[in-house]
């Protein structure tokens, strides 16, 4: 006749819950690593209009936002003075980008009589002399939209090159509705470095 191996009631309580610990361990795991998916995943758009200030145009805005919102993004709206360098250096934090600003360009000739064609993105911001040191640099400019006589800051190639600090994701698109967005490509080349895949910009003035 067969003995059976009898085990002490508090040790089976223990083995109990050692299992049941490793399934918790395990269900939290697996419950980050989907969340990692979702993230790595999630789509976000940024709506940014800064042209707002001169040219208002809500319902446009409101007709992007909610068509984007349907295609299952998640938008942030910029507005106006909210338009400024921060906003510019997060740039790679969204997979589409949408921007309705002010653009401009300009011929420089270099004292060496060198010709250098530059193009830049304006802020919503007014110009001030607090931004002469990121002038001097060429990451930024003082530029005033045509027709109008005020001046704003704007963002020049190079900022791009020193302030996004991270890359773009994979299938990443930036829309620049603005004149001269492509009057040189060396904004759209410097976002294809951050790892940008898609660039939408215009070479000349674009009417309203």
């Amino acid at each position: 006749m067969s003995s059976v191996k009898k085990f002490p009631v508090f040790k089976i309580i223990v083995i109990l819950l050692l299992v049941a610990i490793v399934i918790s361990l395990v269900s939290v795991f697996l419950t980050l690593k989907q969340r990692e998916k979702v993230k790595v995943y999630r789509k976000r758009a940024l709506v940014a209009d800064s042209l707002s200030i001169d040219f208002p145009n809500l319902e446009l805005d409101n007709y992007i936002v909610n068509v984007l919102k349907k295609a299952g993004y998640e938008v942030d709206f910029f507005y106006g003075s909210e338009v400024d360098l921060k906003l510019y250096s997060e740039l790679t934090n969204y997979s589409l980008v949408i921007l309705r600003v002010h653009g401009g360009k300009a011929v420089v000739k270099t004292p060496e009589g060198v010709v250098i064609r530059v193009n830049g993105l304006f802020t919503g911001l007014p110009w001030s002399e607090e931004y002469s040191y990121l002038k001097t640099a060429w990451l930024v400019a003082r530029a005033r939209p045509y027709g109008l006589n005020k001046t704003y800051l704007a963002v020049l190639p190079r900022f791009f090159e020193v302030y996004l600090r991270s890359k773009f994701s994979e299938d990443s698109v930036v829309i620049v509705a603005s004149c001269y967005s492509l009057f040189t490509e060396e904004i759209a080349d410097t976002l294809a470095e951050k790892g940008l895949s898609i660039f939408i910009g215009w070479e000349g003035a674009v009417s309203l």
